[in-house]
Protein backbone atom coordinates (compact mmCIF):
# COMPACT_ATOMS: atom_id res chain seq x y z
CA UNK A 1 0.00 0.00 0.00
CA UNK A 2 1.73 3.36 -1.33
CA UNK A 3 2.22 5.74 1.83
CA UNK A 4 -0.79 8.59 2.23
CA UNK A 5 0.41 11.22 0.15
CA UNK A 6 0.46 15.10 2.71
CA UNK A 7 -1.39 17.99 1.18
CA UNK A 8 -0.41 21.70 0.76
CA UNK A 9 -3.37 22.41 3.48
CA UNK A 10 -1.38 19.57 5.91
CA UNK A 11 1.89 21.30 5.04
CA UNK A 12 0.64 24.98 5.95
CA UNK A 13 -1.00 23.60 9.12
CA UNK A 14 2.17 21.72 10.07
CA UNK A 15 4.07 25.16 9.78
CA UNK A 16 1.39 27.11 11.69
CA UNK A 17 1.91 24.58 14.90
CA UNK A 18 5.69 24.64 14.32
CA UNK A 19 5.68 28.96 14.74
CA UNK A 20 2.95 28.89 17.15
CA UNK A 21 5.01 26.32 19.52
CA UNK A 22 8.36 28.02 19.18
CA UNK A 23 6.85 31.29 19.41
CA UNK A 24 5.33 30.14 22.57
CA UNK A 25 8.43 29.20 23.99
CA UNK A 26 9.83 32.31 23.00
CA UNK A 27 7.34 34.48 24.93
CA UNK A 28 7.42 32.40 28.08
CA UNK A 29 11.62 32.86 27.58
CA UNK A 30 11.66 36.34 27.66
CA UNK A 31 7.85 37.19 29.35
CA UNK A 32 9.33 39.32 32.16
CA UNK A 33 11.28 41.68 29.66
CA UNK A 34 8.44 41.67 28.03
CA UNK A 35 6.23 42.74 30.63
CA UNK A 36 8.62 45.31 31.71
CA UNK A 37 8.36 46.99 28.67
CA UNK A 38 4.96 46.51 28.09
CA UNK A 39 4.88 48.28 31.98
CA UNK A 40 7.21 51.23 30.09
CA UNK A 41 4.87 51.75 27.71
CA UNK A 42 1.76 52.13 29.35
CA UNK A 43 3.55 54.21 32.15
CA UNK A 44 4.63 56.27 29.52
CA UNK A 45 1.55 56.26 28.29
CA UNK A 46 -0.21 57.52 31.12
CA UNK A 47 2.22 60.75 32.51
CA UNK A 48 1.48 62.17 28.65
CA UNK A 49 -2.34 62.15 29.62
CA UNK A 50 -1.54 63.43 32.55
CA UNK A 51 0.76 66.23 31.43
CA UNK A 52 -1.84 67.12 28.82
CA UNK A 53 -4.50 67.46 30.82
CA UNK A 54 -2.53 69.36 33.70
CA UNK A 55 -1.21 71.85 30.58
CA UNK A 56 -4.41 72.21 29.89
CA UNK A 57 -5.69 72.91 32.80
CA UNK A 58 -2.74 75.30 33.78
CA UNK A 59 -3.59 77.49 30.72
CA UNK A 60 -6.94 77.44 31.99
CA UNK A 61 -5.97 78.93 35.05
CA UNK A 62 -3.76 81.32 33.56
CA UNK A 63 -6.12 82.78 31.54
CA UNK A 64 -8.65 82.95 34.36
CA UNK A 65 -5.85 84.83 36.51
CA UNK A 66 -4.78 87.44 33.54
CA UNK A 67 -8.55 88.28 32.92
CA UNK A 68 -8.81 88.66 36.81
CA UNK A 69 -5.84 91.00 36.79
CA UNK A 70 -6.95 92.78 33.63
CA UNK A 71 -10.06 94.16 35.49
CA UNK A 72 -8.43 94.60 38.21
CA UNK A 73 -5.58 96.90 36.90
CA UNK A 74 -8.84 98.76 35.05
CA UNK A 75 -10.49 99.35 38.52
CA UNK A 76 -7.27 100.77 40.35
CA UNK A 77 -6.99 97.58 42.40
CA UNK A 78 -3.26 97.41 41.97
CA UNK A 79 -2.60 95.45 45.01
CA UNK A 80 -5.38 92.41 43.62
CA UNK A 81 -3.50 92.93 40.44
CA UNK A 82 -0.11 92.17 41.62
CA UNK A 83 -1.24 89.46 43.48
CA UNK A 84 -3.14 87.75 40.76
CA UNK A 85 0.07 88.37 38.53
CA UNK A 86 2.50 86.99 40.98
CA UNK A 87 0.26 83.83 41.09
CA UNK A 88 0.06 83.10 37.39
CA UNK A 89 3.89 83.95 36.69
CA UNK A 90 5.20 81.47 39.40
CA UNK A 91 2.65 78.90 38.98
CA UNK A 92 2.34 78.88 35.74
CA UNK A 93 5.66 80.06 34.52
CA UNK A 94 5.04 77.92 30.82
CA UNK A 95 1.89 79.01 30.12
CA UNK A 96 0.89 81.73 26.98
CA UNK A 97 -0.21 84.48 29.04
CA UNK A 98 3.06 84.23 31.48
CA UNK A 99 4.94 86.72 29.05
CA UNK A 100 1.89 89.28 29.13
CA UNK A 101 1.41 88.39 32.49
CA UNK A 102 4.99 89.43 33.07
CA UNK A 103 4.53 92.66 31.30
CA UNK A 104 1.21 93.83 33.37
CA UNK A 105 3.03 92.64 36.53
CA UNK A 106 5.55 95.44 35.99
CA UNK A 107 3.11 98.11 34.66
CA UNK A 108 1.10 97.32 37.83
CA UNK A 109 3.97 97.65 40.38
CA UNK A 110 4.99 101.19 37.86
CA UNK A 111 1.39 102.19 38.84
CA UNK A 112 1.75 101.52 42.51
CA UNK A 113 5.44 103.59 42.76
CA UNK A 114 7.24 101.10 43.23
CA UNK A 115 9.46 101.98 40.51
CA UNK A 116 12.53 99.03 41.76
CA UNK A 117 9.99 96.16 41.38
CA UNK A 118 8.64 97.63 38.30
CA UNK A 119 11.93 97.83 36.60
CA UNK A 120 13.24 94.43 37.81
CA UNK A 121 9.95 92.76 36.37
CA UNK A 122 10.56 95.06 32.94
CA UNK A 123 13.84 93.74 32.63
CA UNK A 124 12.73 89.89 33.60
CA UNK A 125 10.29 90.60 30.68
CA UNK A 126 12.98 91.41 27.98
CA UNK A 127 15.16 88.96 29.22
CA UNK A 128 12.57 85.63 28.94
CA UNK A 129 9.64 86.98 26.76
CA UNK A 130 11.32 90.02 24.56
CA UNK A 131 10.18 88.72 20.91
CA UNK A 132 7.10 91.11 20.68
CA UNK A 133 8.85 93.57 19.82
CA UNK A 134 5.81 96.05 20.59
CA UNK A 135 5.79 95.10 24.01
CA UNK A 136 9.38 94.86 24.35
CA UNK A 137 10.02 98.42 23.15
CA UNK A 138 7.40 99.74 25.44
CA UNK A 139 9.44 97.44 28.21
CA UNK A 140 12.14 99.15 27.82
CA UNK A 141 10.21 102.57 27.90
CA UNK A 142 9.13 101.20 31.06
CA UNK A 143 12.62 100.84 32.35
CA UNK A 144 13.69 104.25 31.41
CA UNK A 145 10.87 105.45 33.09
CA UNK A 146 11.88 103.74 35.99
CA UNK A 147 15.02 105.65 36.05
CA UNK A 148 13.57 108.87 35.45
CA UNK A 149 11.37 108.85 38.86
CA UNK A 150 14.03 108.09 40.76
CA UNK A 151 16.21 110.49 39.47
CA UNK A 152 18.71 108.99 36.94
CA UNK A 153 18.27 111.21 34.42
CA UNK A 154 21.03 110.41 32.21
CA UNK A 155 19.90 106.57 32.43
CA UNK A 156 16.16 107.85 31.86
CA UNK A 157 17.82 109.13 28.67
CA UNK A 158 19.56 106.18 27.40
CA UNK A 159 16.56 104.10 27.90
CA UNK A 160 14.39 105.68 26.31
CA UNK A 161 16.85 105.97 23.47
CA UNK A 162 17.18 102.21 23.47
CA UNK A 163 13.06 101.59 23.59
CA UNK A 164 13.82 103.78 19.79
CA UNK A 165 16.01 101.39 18.31
CA UNK A 166 13.94 97.99 19.41
CA UNK A 167 11.21 99.19 17.66
CA UNK A 168 12.04 102.16 15.43
CA UNK A 169 8.55 101.99 13.30
CA UNK A 170 6.73 102.39 16.35
CA UNK A 171 4.11 105.30 16.80
CA UNK A 172 5.38 105.82 19.83
CA UNK A 173 9.07 106.03 18.82
CA UNK A 174 9.10 109.91 18.24
CA UNK A 175 7.35 110.07 22.33
CA UNK A 176 9.89 108.07 22.95
CA UNK A 177 13.22 110.61 21.87
CA UNK A 178 10.95 113.58 23.51
CA UNK A 179 10.96 112.11 26.86
CA UNK A 180 14.66 111.07 25.92
CA UNK A 181 15.25 114.85 25.28
CA UNK A 182 13.70 116.17 28.56
CA UNK A 183 15.60 113.56 30.04
CA UNK A 184 19.44 114.76 29.28
CA UNK A 185 17.97 118.46 29.50
CA UNK A 186 17.50 117.45 33.09
CA UNK A 187 20.40 116.12 33.38
CA UNK A 188 22.52 119.09 31.94
CA UNK A 189 23.23 117.25 28.63
CA UNK A 190 22.02 119.57 26.07
CA UNK A 191 24.06 118.28 23.17
CA UNK A 192 22.58 114.94 23.81
CA UNK A 193 18.91 116.10 24.05
CA UNK A 194 19.87 117.97 20.77
CA UNK A 195 21.09 115.19 19.42
CA UNK A 196 17.64 113.41 20.13
CA UNK A 197 14.89 115.91 19.12
CA UNK A 198 16.70 116.42 15.94
CA UNK A 199 16.10 112.77 15.15
CA UNK A 200 12.50 113.13 15.38
CA UNK A 201 12.81 116.18 12.65
CA UNK A 202 14.24 114.09 10.27
CA UNK A 203 13.69 110.66 10.78
CA UNK A 204 9.66 111.98 12.09
CA UNK A 205 8.77 114.82 10.42
CA UNK A 206 5.27 113.55 9.72
CA UNK A 207 4.41 113.12 14.07
CA UNK A 208 3.18 114.95 16.50
CA UNK A 209 5.82 115.81 18.24
CA UNK A 210 7.63 117.42 15.68
CA UNK A 211 6.53 121.04 16.63
CA UNK A 212 7.40 120.53 20.13
CA UNK A 213 10.48 119.05 19.05
CA UNK A 214 11.32 122.32 17.00
CA UNK A 215 10.06 124.34 20.29
CA UNK A 216 12.61 122.31 22.16
CA UNK A 217 15.38 122.92 19.72
CA UNK A 218 14.68 126.61 19.58
CA UNK A 219 14.92 126.51 23.42
CA UNK A 220 18.21 125.13 23.18
CA UNK A 221 20.09 127.99 21.03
Amino acid sequence: MSPQRITKKEIKQDKFVTFSLKLSEWVQKHLNRLLIVAGTVIVAAAVIAFFVSSHGKSERRASELFGKANLELQSGNISAAVSNLQTLVSQHGGSKMAGQATYYLASAYYYGRDYAQAQTWFEKYLSQYGQDIMLASSAQAGIADCYLQRGDYVQAGEGFLKAVSVYPLGFMAPQYLLQAAGAYVRAGQSERAREALDKIVSDYPDSREVRRAKMKLAELL
